[in-house]
């Protein structure tokens, strides 16, 4: 009588499990343009984390071929290259230094009109 309990119970589970993952879908990460200009504004008024900016250049954006461009500007400007060199370290929980930040508002102001010249449609 254990082992028909038993399997009963486990049967059930399975079945539970394999329903979550017929009907579930995959974690995402698309995060809209608007959502990345409040990380950038959160990055120069020292509100965006660490973990969160690191997400943000460590995900690529393939649904979103400027915000691509965007995030590997954003890319370059953490990690440098021969042209450009990485930006520094900023103190009192900034993420970058003074030059930084500014490289970065020049970033900002790119994807600011890159969301204003975005077309807007309305569903009815």
């Amino acid at each position: 009588m254990a082992f028909l309990a038993a399997f009963v119970v486990t049967l059930v589970l399975l079945c539970l499990m394999a329903l979550a993952l017929y009907f579930g879908k995959a974690p995402t990460y698309r995060p809209s343009r608007a959502e990345i200009l409040a990380l950038l504004q959160g990055v120069l008024d020292c509100t965006t984390t660490q973990q969160r900016w690191d997400l943000y250049v460590g995900m690529p954006m393939r649904h979103d071929p400027e915000l691509e461009a965007i995030r590997l500007r954003c890319l370059l400007l953490q990690e440098g290259d021969e042209k450009e060199p990485a930006a520094g370290e900023g103190i009192d929980n900034y993420l970058f230094d003074r030059a930084g930040r500014e490289r970065l508002r020049i970033i900002v102001a790119d994807l600011s009109d890159l969301i204003a010249r975005d077309p807007v449609f309305r569903e009815f």
